[in-house]
């Protein structure tokens, strides 16, 4: 299991996130979906139109991985994206 930290910035980067360690543990978009209550279609597109989803699931899914949401200031000196 990965170790490290990842920073997060945008949708498609927690999307990529969250497809990446639901392969690293081997589970389906349909097994991650049944462990937590969500649909195959809800895994999907958490993983690729994260921006549409819902926060409920976002967490739901967070579980099925066993992964928590953890917020801190950016670091100084690395430049802000101001995709939003």
């Amino acid at each position: 299991m990965r170790a490290s930290y990842s920073s997060i910035r945008t949708p498609a980067q927690l999307g990529l996130l969250l497809q990446g360690y639901r392969k690293e543990l081997e589970l389906s978009q349909t097994t991650a979906a049944s462990k937590v209550g969500l649909s195959q279609k809800t895994v999907s597109a958490l993983e690729n139109h994260t921006d549409r989803c819902s926060l409920n699931s976002l967490f739901k899914l967070l579980s099925a991985l066993d992964l928590e949401l953890v917020l801190q200031p950016r670091s100084a000196g690395k430049p802000s994206d101001h995709e939003w």
